[in-house]
């Protein structure tokens, strides 16, 4: 799964989204990467978009999905969870 916003949210709220949902795998502020999230509730996601004055996507990744962060580094879904692929 992926937690997504249009720009970097504060550390603060990066923060608080590890401390909801479980550390992320990987996170640049704007996308943040989860092996195994907490169960979503559309209240607490409504907060988060609140506090961090942006809207919030989550998206379902299936195996072999690739998803590139700001920084163009690159990570891919596996069986074993999400894996940093080599720069290409």
């Amino acid at each position: 799964m992926s937690m997504n916003f249009t720009n970097p949210v504060s550390e603060e709220m990066a923060a608080r989204i590890a401390e909801e949902f479980g550390q992320p795998v990987v996170t640049d502020r704007k996308t943040f990467l989860f092996d195994n999230m907490k169960q979503i509730e559309g209240r607490l996601m409504k907060q988060i978009a609140n506090e961090a004055k942006q809207p919030v996507t989550v998206e379902m990744h299936g195996e072999g999905e690739i998803k590139t962060m700001s920084d163009g580094t690159r990570y891919q879904v596996t069986p074993q969870g999400w894996k940093k692929l080599d720069p290409q």
